[in-house]
């Protein structure tokens, strides 16, 4: 964890206790394992007891889960995107406080929610209901995008919980990123009502684009952290 400084107390008003990041980056990096490892667990092996039955090939029954298997990769996707983001974070905020944390509790509970409406389009792809399974996706993800921005704003005014050593240009450029990001699968919810496919290639695009390395951190000049606190971050 970086030192604190008077310098990095920051402008804005914080809320209850003000505490480092060791123990809230362990909480949320252990929700984000947990809704990880329970994706396989919905998959059940053909023959198992609540697995399917009847079937006389092994390889054409397990073929035929093969919607089971998609929502799995795509669930596998969402939350390891995010899960990079909540990474790189790391480098961006320096403490919390009590509505940093209750923010970040929502961003979670959409993280542990998000595969069911995953599940719900996978299961509905090609079938009469696809349109509001679509919307349903749609909108789940777009919660977490707006969740993730939730914790941004916060943060932001008078850098109440990030690092103050951030240059203020890089901290602009990161807003404009993720909120653009944030407007477009909003959009895409309504995109998805009229088109439902066209909304959910829309959304998962920009799922996509949290899969992608996001800029190197920009410090103001003389406080670029010291290599030894970068690799205890």
């Amino acid at each position: 964890m970086r030192p604190e400084t008077p310098s990095q107390h920051g402008n804005a008003e914080t809320h209850g206790a003000v505490r480092g990041l060791d123990r809230f980056e362990g909480f949320s990096d252990a929700v984000f394992a947990i809704a990880l490892t329970l994706l396989i667990v919905e998959i059940k092996v053909p023959g198992s007891p609540e697995g399917p039955h009847g079937y006389g090939n092994l390889a054409s029954a397990m073929a035929e889960q093969w919607r089971e298997f998609l929502a799995l990769v795509l669930c596998y996707v969402v939350i390891g995107a995010y899960w990079l983001q909540h990474h790189y974070s790391g480098r961006i905020y320096a403490k919390s406080d009590h509505w940093f944390g209750a923010i970040n509790l929502l961003f979670l509970l959409a993280i542990v929610v998000i595969p069911y409406p995953i599940r719900v389009w996978c299961f509905h792809l090609g079938t009469r209901f696809e349109p509001v399974a679509s919307v349903t996706l749609v909108a789940g993800l777009a919660l977490i995008a707006c969740t993730w921005m939730g914790k941004w704003f916060y943060g932001m005014p008078g850098r109440r919980v990030m690092d103050e050593r951030l240059a203020p240009d890089f901290l602009q450029q990161m807003t404009r990123r993720y909120g653009i990001a944030t407007l477009i699968q909003i959009a895409a919810v309504l995109v998805a009502i009229a088109a439902p496919r066209v909304g959910v290639a829309i959304t998962l695009l920009c799922v996509a684009f949290f899969l992608l390395p996001q800029p190197k951190p920009r410090y103001k000049p003389g406080a670029e952290p010291s290599a030894e606190e970068k690799l205890k971050e």
